[in-house]
């Protein structure tokens, strides 16, 4: 509760020039460094209290109105962010377990705009042999595998259905170019 009563003075001081909105405007610093600091220390209130008290806040002047107004912003804000900011992210091709074995696989993320996973499945990479890649020990032909293109898509589509507020979510594939493909 005394972090909520910092941050609503900390809002309702943005006209005074004493707080500012952050550069992303998705929170609340100080103008003025402030205990060494530009933001709050939200993980000890005594340290907040004390930039308070440095940054010339009066918090026993924050009325109820001012702490449902920096709730209100707050909110508008963060759902903003989550919903904006979202991503489906596609990791490269690594060993997961299955069963009692090492599968290679992508694993496909929803994640929100705050990086907290909404969903995820994973898709099982493609095999296939390639007879002029250099193998582990310098002949050629080996065995290798690429991201499933189209389970990939399958899934991206799944993820997109089962959350419509994340449909705009853009897509980061973190794999390799084509004709980089890991092998085995």
């Amino acid at each position: 509760m005394v972090i909520t009563t910092i941050k609503a003075a900390m809002f309702a001081a943005i006209p005074s020039g004493k707080t500012k909105f952050s550069r992303n405007g998705y929170s609340i610093v100080f103008t003025n460094t402030v205990c060494g600091r530009h933001d709050l220390s939200e993980r000890h209130e005594d340290f907040a209290l004390a930039q308070a008290r440095e940054a010339g806040l009066d918090l026993d002047a924050v009325t109820p109105e001012q702490v449902a107004a920096y709730l209100a912003w707050h909110d508008r804000m963060y759902r903003a962010r989550q919903i904006d900011q979202a991503r489906i992210r596609v990791t490269r091709i690594y060993a997961a377990e299955h069963g009692h074995e090492l599968v290679p696989v992508n694993r496909v993320d929803l994640l929100d705009g705050w990086g907290n996973t909404v969903a995820w499945q994973t898709v099982n990479a493609e095999e296939y042999y390639d007879r002029e890649t250099i193998n582990r020990i310098g002949g050629k032909g080996a065995f290798c595998h690429r991201p499933d293109a189209a389970g990939i898509g399958r899934v991206i589509a799944w993820l997109r259905e089962r959350h419509p507020e994340f449909s705009g979510a853009r897509v980061q594939d973190n794999n390799p170019s084509v004709g980089d493909e890991q092998q085995t």
